[in-house]
């Protein structure tokens, strides 16, 4: 009886049978849904087209694969630095700003510079939180898989 419950579920309703059995947090939350994906086409078409360098644009695809984690992304890249005595600032990426920082890593003006998206991972369903993962650096407070050091 269940099975023909199930069979006529889902031919009367043909979406159900993408559904992430193992998600249980929403749709918005599951991995790699096709709300995912279209999404993800269409953040990286909108940077693209406002003139993001691709290799800037390639950090949409390091974000977690659910949909919120897209949508919630910001739609413009910052530049993360951090000074010699450890101070963080946040600034909005230019490609100016990026290089005139990666000259001041290279002669110690700045201890570390990064472009970003979010400083921190976005947790989609049963994701690990972004402290807990191997690419936080604490001292940053940062997730470095989603960012590039300033070129």
């Amino acid at each position: 009886m269940k099975r023909l419950l199930a069979l006529s579920l889902a031919l009367a309703m043909p979406g159900l049978a993408f559904a992430n059995p193992t998600c249980n947090c929403g749709p918005d939350y599951c991995l790699d849904t096709p709300g995912y994906k279209n999404a993800l086409a269409n953040k990286k078409a909108a940077a693209q087209k406002g003139g993001a360098p691709a290799r800037l644009v390639a950090l949409y695809d390091k974000l977690d694969h659910c949909e919120a984690a897209i949508r919630m992304s910001p739609d413009s890249f910052n530049i993360l630095r951090q000074s010699k005595e450890g101070d963080i600032t946040i600034d909005g990426w230019t490609s100016e700003n990026e290089k005139n920082d990666a000259a001041a890593v290279k002669n110690g003006a700045l201890k570390a510079c990064y472009v970003i998206l979010a400083r921190t991972a976005f947790a989609c369903c049963n994701a690990p939180k972004p402290e807990d993962r191997p690419d936080y650096d604490s001292t940053l407070e940062m997730s470095k898989s989603t960012a590039l050091a300033c070129q």
